[in-house]
């Protein structure tokens, strides 16, 4: 067995509770509810089928509460669980699909009773794209979930009881500074909504006429402004995700200073690139801390399990489709700038390394991050007053 030393946190047999003395099987809910059961065919069931999900079970084997993943018995229970869930996704994404296609049909509709040209329509761009993210993609999603399941073996298992493993401890992991970026988008966005979405754009947003013209604040206070309460959710989500995941994995200093050097390249960018209509989003910076990871979890493989990676790959596959697909609407500029910049932070800041240990924040990080925390909090405050002052 490794040594505790040699391994990554979230492989430490302390991520999941001591089991219980009082019963012999058991199952620990993602609530933290505990079912104790007397035989393993009644945890096994209880598994196959039950309506909360199994964070953990536990065993006479078993040293302490393991996921389920880690005990083979359990793979055909497993697998039929596995199989439900992405029946259930489909069947949610093939309804998504049908509501929103509808959507589109009457987003044309209403464009060519406008005499508008579709594919300039911007209720038709959202439409579309709404199809694309919440019915289409989920969809192929199901099929790929339910196909792996099928294919389900002793062998595959061992990667899901890592990523089980995984999740558990990120799930356990604070998201303090992340909650601290999102507070920011929150609040600009109550205000950018009380003002009304155009006039505070106008007011603080990346116009590369007035950027050009000396008004510099807006490279700053664009990316806390967002065209649409769905562009803003859009992020937000994305945001609470990737955010949780640099923080915890690479901690909060290189979180802040990322996001904010990222969105200032992307500012940059689009404003040398896209010269022709104003720009706003978090965007940038988002695409720099998905790029900042793919770097850093490459270059430091040890400290995730190899299924996770998949996902923020996935994500960059997804966010570059939809900007395809909604590039009348979608600043790209800005998503490869701040992509680049936060790739390239990474590569710099953080070389290759077969160490299984988080890296520890130093007092050049702390004063980094202090520095990006003010930055950002500053942008956000002259982004409030600009709208309030216009």
């Amino acid at each position: 067995m490794a040594e505790k030393n040699d391994l990554p946190a979230w492989a430490l047999a302390e991520v999941f509770p001591a089991k219980p003395a009082t019963s012999a099987f058991g199952a620990l809910s993602r609530k933290g509810g505990q079912t104790e059961f007397e035989t393993f065919e009644s945890l096994s069931a209880h598994v196959r089928s039950s309506r909360e999900s199994v964070q953990a079970i536990w065993t006479p084997e078993t040293e302490g509460m393991v996921p389920p993943e880690a005990v083979g018995d359990l793979l055909e229970p497993l697998r039929q669980r596995f199989v439900d869930l992405a029946e259930a996704e489909a069947s949610d994404a093939r309804r998504n699909t049908l509501l929103f296609s509808l959507l589109v049909l009457w987003a044309l509709y209403a464009s060519l009773a406008n005499k508008q040209i579709p594919t300039e329509a911007v209720e038709v761009g959202l439409a579309g794209l709404l199809l694309v993210m919440m019915g289409l993609i989920p969809w192929y999603d199901a099929w790929k979930s339910r196909k792996q399941a099928w294919e389900l073996n002793e062998e595959s298992l061992a990667g899901e009881e890592e990523e089980a493993r995984f999740e558990r401890w990120l799930g356990r992991e604070g998201r303090v500074w992340t909650t601290f970026l999102l507070g920011l988008l929150v609040v600009v966005g109550a205000v950018q909504i009380w003002i009304d979405l155009k006039p505070a754009v106008e007011a603080a947003g990346l116009d590369k006429e007035a950027y050009r013209s000396g008004e510099g604040f807006r490279l700053f206070t664009a990316p806390f402004l967002h065209g649409h309460p769905l562009h803003w959710f859009l992020n937000v989500a994305g945001l609470w995700f990737i955010g949780h995941r640099v923080e915890a994995l690479a901690r909060w200093p290189h979180l802040l200073a990322v996001f904010f050097l990222s969105m200032v390249a992307g500012g940059l960018t689009t404003a040398e690139f896209m010269q022709d209509r104003a720009s706003v989003g978090a965007s940038g910076g988002l695409m720099g801390l998905l790029g900042f990871m793919l770097v850093f979890e490459t270059l430091h493989q040890r400290l995730v399990p190899h299924p996770t990676r998949r996902r923020l790959f996935a994500a960059l596959i997804l966010t570059f489709a939809v900007g395809f697909i909604g590039y009348r609407f979608i600043d790209n500029y800005a998503h490869g700038g701040g992509l680049a910049a936060g790739a390239l932070y990474a590569v710099i800041v953080f070389p290759r390394s077969r160490s299984a240990r988080r890296p520890r924040a130093n007092k050049t990080d702390l004063i980094l991050g202090s520095f990006a925390a003010l930055a950002l909090t500053t942008s956000a405050l002259v982004a409030v007053y600009k709208m309030v002052t216009s």
